[in-house]
């Protein structure tokens, strides 16, 4: 498995198109989030963003990893939700 904060870090910025945007929604520094970017990019052996001096672009590889950790951190988001409303019903 992927360090999830790269992960995290990935996600949020290919949804915002930017790496400030992913560190405004997860209380980091820009910087932070590039460092996340490129540990991930290292870790799977691909680039998933194109850099440029104004602004990113998601690689093929990219585009296709996005959707599928924004659904699977959707999903652990709900499960997580679940779990605690059902313990808020209990006490």
């Amino acid at each position: 498995m992927p360090p999830l904060s790269a992960v995290r870090a990935f996600e949020a910025a290919g949804r915002h198109g930017s790496f400030t945007g992913a560190a405004q929604e997860l209380k980091v520094t820009p910087a932070a989030i590039s460092h996340h970017v490129k540990m991930l990019e290292s870790w799977l052996g691909v680039v998933l963003f194109r850099r440029f001096a104004r602004g990113l672009e998601l690689t093929d590889d990219g585009r296709r990893y996005l959707p599928r950790l924004t659904s699977a951190l959707d999903e652990i988001a709900s499960v997580t939700g679940d779990l605690m409303g059902e313990r808020a019903d209990r006490d």
